[in-house]
């Protein structure tokens, strides 16, 4: 039974946490985006009622022959224009409005013509015609400003449309994020409840509880069981240090796990001593694990301190209702028979039943 689950759970809670920040940089970047063209609504707007109170004024300085103001008036007017063209580029939403063309031509287009007709003197044909075109410019220029209102208040809506579901969407992943820290939490401490924290092997409190359920299915049965000891391990303690000896049980957990099955069970039982449960092996089954990872700890060379490692191995099969106690008995036997007999070996005690 493997010790990655803390990894996994930990590496999708960075996937969410990256997706969260993610998506509120770009609602942060889409609030400044709306903050800035706030200026240009509002300059838009203003600028297509200018234009328009401008030719408005600009008629009647004409009729008025109150020429010297005229001109300043007729610059005003093609300034405001020019402001316009400038700003309407401004409040195009992206990719939405890209080819569309908002640009104030139609007026531009009638003022021209009527600025062509400004001339002195000033006649009746002449002022028939100034007051016709300056209607009809007047009449353009209202239209585009309610024109540009319905962009405006459109724009806005996509805007605010579009920023509160990036803002409800970061709020469902905070919510999100949080019932994953909470599982990440409720995972971490189950797992110090139920699996030794320097080996990644399991307890022995978790290990008795699943043997009562794994041992409660013939279907699991013959179940092999293998208890070994590392040989001589007080010593490595003594020579290298505790710090050393730590890393050799982490060493040889890792050996452990890379020879049996996800299916099997290696618990810490305590020290230096450890089990191996092996549902549906038979006793021969059994002996060919224990030599395997035999084999496996005695090749360790485990740095940086060059330590090499043995261990004896006990092996016996479980019977179906037999309790954990007596097949127990039965694998420590074996395992004091293999160090009686030179340590490093494995030995078998087969139970009374099996031939």
């Amino acid at each position: 039974m493997g010790f990655n689950g803390g990894r996994t759970v930990s590496r999708k809670l960075l996937h969410k946490l990256v997706l969260l920040t993610l998506l509120i940089v770009f609602a942060s970047i889409l609030f400044f985006y709306e903050s800035a063209k706030e200026r240009y609504y509002a300059e838009v707007i203003n600028y297509s009622g200018k234009v328009r109170g401008g030719i408005q004024r600009v008629v009647k300085l004409y009729f008025a022959k109150d020429f010297s103001t005229l001109k300043e008036a007729e610059r005003e007017v093609e300034k405001d224009l020019k402001v316009l063209e400038r700003d309407i580029e401004y409040i195009k939403l992206p990719i939405i409005d890209w080819d569309k063309d908002f640009s104030p031509k139609v007026v531009v287009s009638c003022w021209e013509k009527l600025k062509g007709k400004l001339v002195i003197p000033l006649t009746p044909e002449v002022e028939k015609e100034v007051l016709y075109l300056s209607e009809a410019c007047w009449k353009k220029a209202n239209t585009l400003t309610d024109f540009y209102g319905a962009i405006v208040s459109c724009d806005l809506f996509v805007l605010n449309l579009f920023y509160a579901l990036v803002l409800g969407s970061s709020l469902a992943l905070i919510f999100l994020l949080g019932r994953i820290v909470v599982v990440d939490i409720n995972r971490r401490l189950e797992r110090r409840a139920n699996f030794d924290p320097l080996t990644g092997a399991l307890n022995r409190g978790a290990f008795l509880e699943m043997f009562d359920y794994i041992s409660s299915i013939p279907l699991n049965y013959p179940i092999g069981l293998i208890i070994f000891d590392l040989d001589d391990f007080k010593k490595v303690n003594d020579t290298y240090g505790h710090k050393a000896g730590d890393i050799v049980l982490q060493e040889v957990a890792k050996a452990v796990r890379r020879n049996i099955r996800k299916s099997d069970l290696f618990v810490r039982w305590g020290g230096e001593e450890f089990i191996v449960l092996l549902p549906r092996t038979d006793l021969k089954g059994a002996e060919k694990v224990a030599e395997k990872l035999r084999k496996a700890i005695e090749s360790l060379n485990i740095e940086p301190y060059g330590v090499r490692i043995t261990a004896s191995f006990g092996v016996t099969e479980i019977l179906p209702g037999e309790t954990l106690d007596n097949a127990l008995e039965r694998a420590d036997k074996a395992l004091y028979k293999a160090k009686n007999l030179g340590k490093n070996r494995m030995e078998v005690e087969t139970p009374k039943s099996i031939p």
